[in-house]
């Protein structure tokens, strides 16, 4: 399972890059745990080309097998997760690891396939996803009832995500020529393991750049947090635990107001990893300020996969999902992604709570932490270091 942790880690700060290259100014928000799941879903349908081109996005390709020729790439079981056997219980164990219902926070997923009624699915595809991802790829008529169907989708969707994801697919989304469609949408809630006091949260500016800021609710408190540093480029790190310590929020703040974009563009996994690993931290007296926020994100990810090397799952002329269906004409016709969070005084999404403020009997190094200008965050999952989701804050 840490090898496929690890690659979905590497899939997130490769999509984020791309994502970032036209979104100058704008914030980010998606789930890499998501993406990588649901295009998961879609691989073990396919072979050939179509194949080695996911697996290659998705980073289950042995990062020191690069030098194989063209021919062996192509082949599923070259890939350094091991046979698709192996990757299928990676994620049925991931997956479930995840979704514990014990653990003290929610996540809903809706993640579907879609594909048209007369490219019927094999029973041993339709077996396998509901035995490894606990989903059912769904038959439907885009070609007699597109409309129709967008809004039975979406209907799925918002119930699926307890109405917090909503018109997932636009009215262009789907028409008759759609042939497959892969939906994924995420809804987080979570609470803090110390909660800020809403009676100090108050307006403060946020600086977007050096020359313009925008008001925003600030909310704040003081309190024990781990917190690193970062030499090249300039930044401070910190990490806030939710409930239980399942999870964790890590905020990457940049020392140079205008530094996000030299941090993006110098974060790599092993950087990260290395950053946020247990001995780096350091256990500090914070004086926190954060900004109170809400994220909903939507993005039409044909031209984003395409674009970082997966594009024969698009192409009707070269798609090869044969594992899938016995009909060679079926394609992806597109991927749709949408993640929600709101940052609050209670956690992720508001709810009755008190706050609290820690008092110090024993000396920590203190320092303040005031993310007052755009700044990365990731949502992890702890026990198997998973990034659920990636975001950029820059514009309130």
């Amino acid at each position: 399972m840490d090898s496929l942790v690890k690659s979905i880690n590497r899939f997130a700060l490769d999509f984020s890059k791309k994502i970032a290259e036209s979104a100058e100014g704008k914030n980010i928000f998606f789930s890499p745990w998501g993406i990588s799941t649901s295009l998961a879903m879609v691989y073990f349908g396919t072979q050939g080309t179509t194949a080695a081109q996911i697996a290659q996005v998705l980073q289950f390709r042995d990062q020191d097998n690069k030098s194989c020729p063209e021919s062996e790439k192509k082949r599923k079981m070259e890939f350094g997760l091991g046979k698709v056997e192996e990757i299928h219980s990676h994620f049925q164990a991931l997956i479930s690891e995840i979704n514990n219902p014990s653990n003290a926070y929610t996540l809903k997923t809706a993640n579907a396939i879609y594909g048209e009624q007369t490219y019927p699915f094999h029973t041993k595809y339709l077996e396998d996803m509901k035995t490894y991802f606990g989903a059912e790829p769904r038959s439907v008529d885009f070609v007699g009832a597109s409309g129709q169907i967008r809004k039975e989708i979406n209907s799925w969707v918002e119930s699926q995500t307890e109405g917090k994801i909503v018109n997932l697919l636009p009215d262009d989304a789907v028409n008759s020529a759609t042939r497959m469609v892969l939906v994924n949408a995420l809804y987080f809630k979570g609470i803090w393991e110390h909660q800020f006091l809403v009676q100090n949260t108050t307006e403060k500016p946020f600086r977007i750049n050096k020359s313009i800021s925008k008001p925003v609710q600030m909310m704040s408190m003081k309190t024990k947090l781990q917190a690193f540093h970062i030499e090249e480029p300039q930044a401070t790190g910190l990490q806030l635990y939710y409930n239980s310590r399942d999870l964790s929020l890590l905020i990457l703040l940049p020392e140079d107001i205008e530094g996000l974009d030299q941090l993006e563009k110098a974060i790599t996994y092993e950087k990260l990893s290395g950053w946020t690993s247990a001995d780096i931290m350091e256990l500090c007296e914070v004086q926190l300020y954060l900004p109170k926020f809400m994220l909903q994100e939507t993005y039409d990810l044909k031209s984003t996969l395409s674009s970082m090397g997966m594009s024969d799952a698009f192409n009707q002329g070269k798609a090869d999902f044969s594992g899938m269906s016995m009909d060679r004409n079926l394609f992806l016709s597109n991927v749709f992604h949408k993640s929600f969070v709101e940052i609050n005084e209670q956690g992720t999404e508001a709810s009755a709570g008190t706050g609290s403020e820690v008092s110090f009997r024993s000396r920590l190094p203190s320092i303040e932490f005031n993310a007052n200008h755009p700044f990365l965050f990731f949502i992890r999952h702890n026990r198997t270091n998973s990034i659920l989701f990636y975001g950029r804050f820059c514009s309130p």
